[in-house]
């Protein structure tokens, strides 16, 4: 109402879609200060007023494309009912409204679903619904609890998957159970409130159903004197949409037939009830167990032997975002509750299950953190700088001590149940800190020192890459890191450490050397593997023909391998029956070839090669051959060693001689 006022004072015309309240007195007043009705977006132009029930989306994409301007008053809760049945069908749930499918709120809501969502208003209605394995059920937000557990249940038997979503409205609930007790206390109720009133036919359904005679009025001049006629009490109560001075109205009004009926109709209060035998009032601040005797999306109502039932609400029940009271409380349970108050002329008793909670959680925190004991929590929320612990009371776990590196994303441990040290604490300003980083690290460090200990040299272990480096990997053993030196990590020469191993593969290791006081362990991951030179030369006998694959080409021959981690070097000499200058010009890297065995040497890890046939092997005219020389250098030229320049070009020198001698 006052958005829709002070668009009227900033000029233009001003139009709401539909009446903006459901009450036709108000909207009249309305209209004589300029505030029009009209029920096409089509047809608006100037301002438009976006009333509490909300609109669907389609209303704001034909205003939008008007260039009208748009005031929106939707209301939070109708706004938060919108997002929530939007977010049920986008997650795949069919959204079953509780409501009346013509009232303005729910066709809006129905909308913002994409026209995906069905309406129910009684239980009957949902074994109409098609069959469908995931339900999604919101309501309307003046709708009744009752109504909604009732169609919640009959859901239940017939889907899969039935999420609630809590929609009411809490100052309507609130409203509704004021109106029940009420109710209960006198004979009469009026209800005030416009006729096409959602929340106001609830309150006369709840007064009805409380056992009152219950008559709904939207005026004063509705009043009839015969309802209240031999009537001692009379209760009043109005919608949430009725402006105050048309109760005032109605109030007066009845208050005039008071007195023109002698006095004999008025509205009494609750006569003070008399204290039960041993029954005593709970002191302000004291701590009691109790009976949960009823549980609704915002009240519990607890017995604790006093002459009412405590009520708990929803903000004092000591729960998390995510949790919902039907899913935390069911009735028979026991809890531990503080007072909060107790007005004993009403009768109502006012508890904290929260406080309570908290104050034995301190209890136990201080001892814990006096002695420096691990707790167990479940982490609740995520919030700027690291997470929130629910242990009795919100601890704060900050991100850096979350764990023994740094988290990129703390969603990970939503849900999970942590081990904690309580690093800091001050009840007076409710403070806690603590650490999860502290108890992995000593835990890390036992496991470390219980592995070390069971180290031995020589022994062959199972374990984890953790990491790769230029200069080999580091492995897991169980609490120990190891390291494998890239010389260790395989027979086959020249592989760079990444291309043997990866982080994360599971390996077998040789312990070569345990440094207990350094903490530094030596392993090889090759030498817990049969040696491939083992056995060669009955596997490359002299004189055999075999097929290689040249691996490393360089000036003075060719290595090339026989099997993984077996090579053989092939003297440039042994490439071809000719001179060769450059072993390039007959082999390159990657060729497979086919080579002839001159010797194989398993203690030296040395095996010569040849290419070259032996009838192919005949000397040139004029040239001296020494190919003992040669082969010499080639059983001593292993994979990555050197040779003596007179063991390689040896020969060549001698022929060069020979041939400048006979000129």
């Amino acid at each position: 109402v006052e958005k829709a006022e002070a668009a009227v004072r900033a000029g233009g015309p001003v139009y709401s879609l539909g009446p903006l309240i459901h009450n036709p007195q108000e909207v009249a007043r309305l209209g004589g200060q300029g505030v029009r009705v009209a029920d096409d977006p089509e047809s608006v132009e100037g301002t438009v007023v976006i009333r509490a029930h909300g609109a669907p989306p389609s209303v704001y994409a034909t205003l939008e494309r008007r260039g009208v301007r748009v005031v929106d008053a939707t209301c939070p809760f109708v706004a938060s009912l919108q997002r929530r049945a939007a977010a049920l069908a986008e997650a795949g749930y069919l959204p079953v409204v509780v409501g009346d499918p013509n009232h303005p709120e729910v066709v809006g809501v129905v909308g913002w679903t994409a026209g995906r969502a069905r309406v129910v208003s009684r239980v009957e209605e949902v074994d109409e619904l098609p069959p469908v394995d995931r339900v999604g059920v919101v309501a309307q937000t003046t709708q009744r609890e009752e109504l909604v557990e009732a169609v919640v249940a009959r859901l239940r038997e017939r889907a899969r998957e039935v999420r609630v979503e809590r929609t009411i409205c809490r100052a309507t609930s609130l409203r509704q159970e004021a109106a029940r007790r009420l109710a209960a206390q006198v004979e009469v109720m009026v209800v005030v409130g416009g006729a096409g009133s959602s929340n106001t036919q609830k309150l006369v359904s709840v007064c009805r159903d409380a056992g009152a005679v219950t008559y709904h009025v939207e005026r004063a001049e509705d009043l009839r004197p015969e309802w209240f006629a031999g009537v001692a009490r009379v209760g009043v109560t109005a919608g949430a949409s009725t402006p105050e001075w048309i109760i005032k109205e109605v109030v007066g009004r009845m208050e005039e037939m008071a007195r023109e009926g002698n006095g004999r109709t008025a509205v009494a209060e609750e006569p003070q009830a008399q204290e039960q035998v041993g029954m005593r009032t709970p002191r302000r601040g004291q701590v009691i167990e109790g009976t949960v005797v009823r549980v609704t999306p915002d009240q519990l109502f607890v017995d604790v032997g006093y002459k009412s039932e405590g009520i708990v609400p929803r903000a004092e029940m000591g729960l998390w975002p995510d949790e919902n009271p039907e899913d935390v409380f069911q009735p028979g349970q026991k809890i531990r509750v503080w007072v909060l108050g107790v007005d004993e002329q009403e009768g109502e008793l006012r508890l904290s299950r929260r406080r309570a909670r908290e104050r034995d959680a301190w209890k136990s925190l201080e001892k814990a953190h006096a002695e420096g004991a691990t707790l167990e929590g479940t982490v609740r929320q995520v919030v700027k700088g690291g997470l929130v612990v629910d242990l009795g009371t919100r601890a704060f776990l900050p991100a850096s001590q979350a764990d023994l590196g740094y988290v990129p994303d703390l969603n990970a441990y939503l849900g999970q149940t942590v081990r904690v040290r309580i690093i800091e604490m001050d009840r007076s300003a409710r403070k806690l800190v603590v650490s999860r980083r502290k108890v992995l690290e000593e835990e890390r460090e036992q496991r470390r020192a219980e592995a070390l200990a069971s180290l031995e040299e020589g022994q062959v272990r199972a374990g984890t890459v953790k990491s790769v480096t230029d200069f080999g990997a580091f492995v897991d053993l169980g609490g120990v890191d190891g390291l494998v030196h890239v010389s260790e990590l395989t027979w086959v020469r020249g592989k760079h450490p990444s291309e043997v191993v990866s982080p994360g593969e599971q390996v077998t290791v040789k312990v070569l050397r345990v440094d207990r006081e350094q903490g530094k362990v030596s392993l090889s991951v090759k030498q817990a593997q049969p040696d491939p030179w083992e056995n060669v030369a009955a596997r490359y006998p002299e004189g055999s023909w075999v097929t290689g694959r040249v691996v490393r080409v360089v000036p003075f021959g060719a290595f090339i391998e026989l099997e993984p981690g077996v090579e053989g070097l092939a003297h440039i000499s042994q490439l071809a029956p000719r001179r060769v200058q450059d072993p390039r010009e007959v082999v390159q890297e990657g060729d497979q070839v086919q080579v002839r065995i001159l010797r194989a040497s398993p203690a030296d890890k040395r095996i010569s090669l040849s290419l070259v046939p032996v009838a192919e092997r005949q000397p040139r005219d004029g040239q001296r051959r020494r190919p003992e020389r040669r082969e010499r250098a080639h059983a001593q030229a292993g994979p990555g060693e050197h040779v003596t320049l007179g063991e390689m070009y040896g020969d060549l020198l001698e022929e060069t001689k020979a041939r400048l001698n006979g000129r």
